[in-house]
């Protein structure tokens, strides 16, 4: 397997890949409102927001999502969506050069090069800008950038260097993908050069570019003592077409190879406490409805060029 390829998930590799860290994660976050739960209402939790269309698919992406951080609620940067809307358009991107990233005069971090796309009925056909294939009954978004570095809540280092955040995570060389193609159970892939998570200045969890899917990370990783954070690396999961995390018998989260709809999230750390606070870093989710678009798999394109190498990798 390729690092490009490194986080690709889909069918069976799932269910043995994603181990009792994410179910452990989701449950004790869970009992403090954190977003690792399903949220009833319009906002379906982790996967985005969820709303009702007519064709039966959507699609959610950003480069990064904090919650919980004094008056900041729920903040998505960089978000883009399928069906628009007039903060999440189809596609987001930045420059090149470093751009701070603050939201209600709160400073969440630093990142440079990001992007979000988020279609529907249609592919990507290249690996950056809005020029799209027409592809019935499909849904497609992907995210990335070429640094982020963000912080619960952002403190800079003064002498450069690691940020002095109480939870800090940076990544760099960013891309995830999230596609449902009819007849098709749901594909999710990603990747990255290098990525940590800091506490107050010092690294405590080095990512390298092979990330296990959905690895859990207590922290501090001492079950002596009580957590403060919980924080999980190429967090992937099914969802139903509402968004909701898939359950098994036991009413626990469980990975469903057929499902159709799903999410791919980079980083996702929590701050547990009275007040959870809550960032990700790299999402892209999708939803479709498979007894409405699995009619259409026959009209369905080839994967363009770029696609077809991450999602069909030749042997």
């Amino acid at each position: 397997m390729s690092k490009r390829n490194a986080w690709r998930t889909t069918g069976l590799r799932a269910v043995t890949a994603a181990g009792l860290a994410l179910a452990t994660a989701i449950t004790a976050a869970g009992a403090a409102h954190s977003a690792s739960a399903p949220i009833t209402g319009p906002d379906s939790g982790d996967w985005g927001t969820v709303v009702e269309t007519p064709d039966g698919i959507q699609s959610n992406a950003w480069v990064a999502r904090v919650q919980g951080i004094g008056k900041v609620v729920d903040a998505r940067l960089f978000e883009s969506a399928y069906p628009a809307t007039p903060t999440a358009p189809a596609d987001q991107a930045g420059g090149n050069g470093l751009i701070n990233l603050t939201v209600g005069g709160v400073g969440l971090g630093k990142a440079s090069a990001l992007f979000s796309r988020s279609l529907g009925n249609a592919l990507p056909a290249t690996i950056s800008g809005k020029e799209t294939v027409p592809a019935p009954g499909v849904a497609y978004a992907d995210a990335g950038g070429a640094s982020v570095d963000v912080g619960i809540p952002y403190v800079d280092s003064p002498t450069g260097g690691t940020q002095l955040s109480a939870i800090g995570v940076h990544v760099d060389a960013i891309r995830i993908h999230a596609m449902s193609r009819p007849g098709k159970a749901l594909e999710l892939d990603g990747g990255a050069a290098r990525g940590y998570i800091s506490v107050l200045g010092n690294r405590i969890i080095d990512i390298p570019s092979l990330w296990p899917v959905n690895f859990g990370a207590r922290i501090p990783a001492d079950y002596s003592q009580s957590p403060f954070a919980l924080a999980s690396t190429n967090e992937q999961v099914t969802t139903d077409n509402k968004g909701v995390p898939t359950l098994g018998k036991d009413g626990h989260y469980q990975y469903d190879p057929k499902a159709t709809s799903g999410y791919v999230t980079a980083i996702h750390a929590s701050v547990l406490g009275p007040e959870v606070a809550d960032v990700t870093v790299g999402h892209a989710a999708v939803i479709r409805d498979p007894a409405k678009t699995d009619m259409l798999a026959p009209k369905v394109p080839k994967l363009p060029t770029w696609l077809d190498s991450i999602f069909e990798p030749r042997p």
